[in-house]
């Protein structure tokens, strides 16, 4: 049996084999051999995509499997599992997309020995994404479970970071519960559509839907919109994120509901600001409703809501006042939302169970959030 330097004292004692870890890519012309890249008992890779030798040297017969230790399956891939005697076998890593460090541990046996291989993937380094400051006006209080996580996405307008928009995401359901956003023009530009479906980073992707394809029988439907954010492609590329989603009817999502969304822009252009809390309820305070669910691309089940919501905050000259939307999850029509559809901001917590816009004076918050006028909005 011939041993790679320097780690043939590490495993002469195996009698078996040589394992060794070597970059795929390409060395220079005046380089006879790949660089050695990681030892082979206890490897750490890059979070990026990416592929590496895994050398064996043996005289017998060999096998590889791997047993995945976190961060979900299906991550690594072998170019072989078995074999006779030396071998290159390449071993590719699909991108780490988690906040966390993903592990694996690969089992090469041969000659009735057997070597484990430590491997851990370095976790993607967020860039655009923190703590949610629970103090901006738009942030809700309360109606939080132990599956629940909350987050902010960033984005760059000019030579300032601002929040894109705040996420309450449910992990074992599979949806928000609320998108919360501040909606000025400085937000709105030239930046088409990207589509650019992806998985939300600061979510483990075990914890995601899988929608680079349709839901089957509904639409995946943003709850802060795509046109909500042209400023940047950065800006419109995050609402893309499948944590922005819900399985949501075609005869809602782009009939009442998209046409409220255009509303909502109107009445922001004509604020000094408005503040949107966008969410998905299954259930409501102390409701015995059914909740059903579909299947993502995966066949991952995904809860369907039952109601949607939205409620809108705006300071004009000065002054806040505040409307509340109800939806329950079925066709309303091609037309604009009229008053019919809405409610105050205090009945909408009653059934949600959220305290929204809590770091308003409590006066004030009283004020706006305990009266429906849709006339104001011209409803």
């Amino acid at each position: 049996m011939r041993l790679f330097s320097p780690f043939s004292r590490q495993f002469s004692a195996l009698m078996i084999c040589s394992v060794l870890f070597f970059s795929c890519a390409k060395e220079p012309a005046t380089t006879e051999t790949p660089s050695e890249l990681v030892a082979a008992t206890n490897a750490s890779i890059p979070s990026s995509e990416t592929s590496q030798f895994l050398n064996i040297q043996t005289s017998g017969q060999w096998t590889v499997s791997v047993n995945y230790l976190s961060g979900g399956n299906g991550w690594l891939n072998l170019s072989a599992t078995t074999g006779t005697g030396d071998a290159n076998v390449v071993l590719s890593v699909g991108q780490n997309l988690l906040s966390e460090n993903r592990m694996a541990e690969l089992l090469v046996a041969a000659a009735n020995k057997q070597q484990k291989i430590a491997l851990t993937q370095q976790a993607k380094v967020i860039v655009g994404g923190r703590a949610t400051n629970p103090l901006w006006i738009e942030i809700p209080s309360g109606g939080t479970n132990a599956d629940c996580v909350t987050f902010t996405h960033d984005i760059a307008i000019g030579t300032k970071t601002v929040r894109n928009y705040s996420v309450l995401y449910d992990q074992k359901e599979k949806i928000a519960y609320w998108v919360a956003y501040p909606h000025h023009i400085s937000y709105l530009g030239s930046t088409s559509r990207t589509d650019d479906w992806q998985l939300d980073p600061m979510v483990a992707t075990t914890a995601q839907p899988y929608y680079f394809s349709s839901i089957s029988g509904y639409d995946r439907g943003h709850q802060i919109p795509s046109a909500d954010r042209t400023v940047t492609k950065v800006a419109n590329s995050q609402t893309f994120y499948f944590t922005n989603m819900t399985p949501q009817l075609s005869t809602l999502n782009g009939q009442m509901w998209a046409s409220l969304e255009s509303q909502v822009r109107n009445w922001m252009a004509a604020s000094d600001t408005m503040y949107v809390v966008t969410g998905a309820i299954l259930k409501t305070v102390n409701g015995s409703e059914t909740v059903k669910y579909a299947t993502d691309a995966k066949g991952n089940k995904v809860a369907v809501p039952n109601y949607y919501y939205k409620v809108l905050l705006r300071l004009k000259t000065g002054k806040y006042d505040a409307i509340g939307f109800w939806f329950e999850h079925r066709s309303y029509g091609s037309g604009l939302a009229t008053a019919a559809v809405t409610k105050s901001v205090r009945q909408i917590e009653t059934l949600t169970g959220f305290n929204f816009f809590a770091n308003l004076a409590k006066a004030t918050q009283d004020e706006a959030e305990g009266t429906n006028n849709p006339a104001a909005w011209g409803l």
